[in-house]
């Protein structure tokens, strides 16, 4: 029998999942490369362009 503790977890890892899956849907995918801005090899470009680059220009 599960207790109130028990339950409370279960519903924070229920809506913890959920949230994951919402935020997920808006990545996109990669594609290994040579990064457009640097020149340097990624394995995940998304644009061209490397999450290095990604941040350090504060692109999408």
């Amino acid at each position: 029998m599960a207790d109130e503790a028990d339950r409370a977890a279960q519903e924070v890892e229920s809506q913890t999942a959920e949230a994951i899956r919402v935020a997920s849907r808006d990545i996109q995918p990669g594609v290994p490369g040579e990064c457009e801005l640097c020149g340097e090899w990624s394995g995940r470009l998304i644009g061209g362009v490397c999450a290095p680059c990604r941040d350090k220009y504060k692109l999408p």
